[in-house]
């Protein structure tokens, strides 16, 4: 049985994945948009001192899913000039993690900052974009369509999974 890890190195297309004709860009960066603002509740009551704290030894804190959603997105932004501290590759990938956490000498605020000047900087790209069906350059098996479909799916994600990490933590975070 194939790792998650797997699956995303073969592409979307290698798990029988089959995407559709054409692509609404304007309702996708706006779905994009909304899965952000959710994001950001699940930060609102968060402590600095439970930011980078796993409430399990398998499960990534807060900080990292922040991390992890700002970096694969930083990769949308192909110049290599956007410095953040949540541009960093050991973000990537789940498994890259978990052995090692990572904890930033960074408040909720300064991530939720990161995090949102990071999604601000790959929407302009995105938005520049001509063709959605041309790939992205970072994968080659990747549309700039599927990329951005897949966006919204990945926020959304990582959004729920930092809610559950929250109320394992015993928190009660805002609208969850």
């Amino acid at each position: 049985m194939k790792g998650a890890r797997e699956h995303v190195d073969e592409g979307l297309m290698g798990m029988g994945y089959d995407p559709p004709m054409g692509i609404n860009a304007e309702s996708l960066i706006a779905a994009w948009d909304e899965g952000h603002w959710e994001f950001t509740l699940a930060f609102e009551g968060l402590s600095d001192e439970d930011l980078w704290k796993r409430a399990h030894p398998s499960l990534l804190s807060v900080g990292e899913l922040a991390g992890h959603v700002a970096y694969t997105e930083a990769l949308l932004v192909s110049d290599g000039v956007l410095r953040s501290p949540l541009n960093d590759k050991k973000f990537a990938y789940y498994s890259d993690q978990i052995g090692e956490p990572v904890v930033l000498d960074l408040t909720v605020a300064q991530v939720l900052e990161e995090v949102k000047k990071i999604h601000e900087a790959a929407k302009v790209r995105v938005e520049q974009v001509e063709d959605y069906d041309e790939k992205v350059p970072y994968r080659n098996d990747w549309t700039w369509g599927m990329c951005l479909q897949y966006r919204v799916f990945h926020v959304a994600y990582h959004c729920g999974q930092a809610y559950s990490v929250r109320h394992l933590m015993g928190h009660t975070p805002t609208d969850n």
